[in-house]
């Protein structure tokens, strides 16, 4: 298998070198592989995390190795990483019909750079990111903690000049990127099946009125469909939307031919609601006493991060 060398640069104001603080260094250590491995995922299947037995492609493709660490002033963190084109080799074997997937000579840390880049922008519309996915991001507040500010890495689209950056900023734009993103949702949806992936179980249908949906079956295999390729469907399960609230993909439960009355669910599903904002509760606190700007609002799914986050924001 074809593997490359990534060396990921730390900065603090402690100017560590090799003599790195162990809790943050360890924290670190554990949020840049989990990050690499949901980014994977994401770029493959359009969704970071999922329930059920993990597909094959996916240890291999996300399997990199910390060789040793360095440095004077930075801290210099070695790895050793797999080209996607040789660790997921099925899925490049497959002929393309959803023209999605990586470039072959890419790795993990290629795709971590790409979410990172769309979070720093604070792309409303990505493709790139799921709600987990942000919440990873998140996690690196434990290593970029005060000990450590920045993180950084060159890769095949970003240069040694200019780096993926993850910081404190970065961290804030996917909290808020999280909280912005509405709730999923159970919904039937009828189109033309017009794509099938059996390598990650993935699938696309048209609807009348020409978009195009992406879709993940959650059990069983998507190629057990194929008889229904060009012919009209139900898709029911879970509409997942991005933060502007327009849809990213529907983790479907069931596929089946459509009856002529199922034409009428040939839309994109609506998020019902916008998610619960911490932050406007925190402000409105600040004028009301205690509790009574909270009470009733408050649906306690916030993460420690989250709930950091926004209360530093109001400081």
């Amino acid at each position: 298998m074809s593997t490359t060398i990534q060396t990921v640069t730390l900065s603090s104001k402690g100017h560590f070198g090799r003599n790195v603080p162990p809790k943050a260094f360890g924290e670190l250590l554990r949020a840049i592989p989990d990050a690499i491995r949901l980014s994977v995922r994401m770029a493959f299947e359009s969704r970071s995390r999922a329930t059920g037995k993990l597909p094959k492609w996916l240890a291999p493709a996300s399997d990199i190795r910390f060789l040793d660490h360095g440095g004077h002033d930075e801290t210099f963190l070695h790895f050793e990483v797999p080209r996607l084109g040789d660790a997921a080799a099925e899925i490049y074997r497959q002929q393309e019909l959803w023209p999605t997937r990586p470039d072959p000579e890419d790795t993990g840390f290629d795709l971590l750079g790409d979410v990172i880049s769309d979070v720093a922008a604070s792309d409303v519309d990505s493709e790139r990111f799921d709600r987990p996915l942000l919440r990873q991001i998140e996690r690196f507040s434990r290593g970029l903690n005060g000990t450590f500010q920045r993180l950084a890495f060159p890769g095949n689209r970003f240069s040694q000049a200019q780096p993926v950056v993850i910081n404190s900023a970065v961290i804030g734009a996917a909290s808020k990127l999280c909280h912005g993103t509405p709730e999923p949702q159970q919904t039937r949806v009828a189109g033309k099946l017009d794509m099938i992936r059996s390598s990650t179980n993935t699938f696309a249908i048209k609807l009348k009125d020409g978009q195009d949906i992406h879709g993940v079956l959650n059990e069983g295999k998507i190629a057990d469909f194929k008889g229904l390729l060009e012919q009209n469907v139900l898709v029911l399960g879970k509409a997942v939307y991005r933060p502007s609230g327009k849809l990213l993909r529907i983790d479907a439960d069931h596929v089946s031919a459509a009856a002529e009355w199922d034409q009428f669910f040939s839309t994109i599903p609506k998020p019902k609601r916008s998610r619960f904002d911490l932050r406007g509760v925190l402000r409105e606190q600040q004028h009301k006493n205690g509790m009574t700007a909270v009470f009733g609002k408050w649906p306690g799914n916030e993460t420690d991060e989250q709930i950091a986050a926004a209360l530093r924001e109001m400081s």
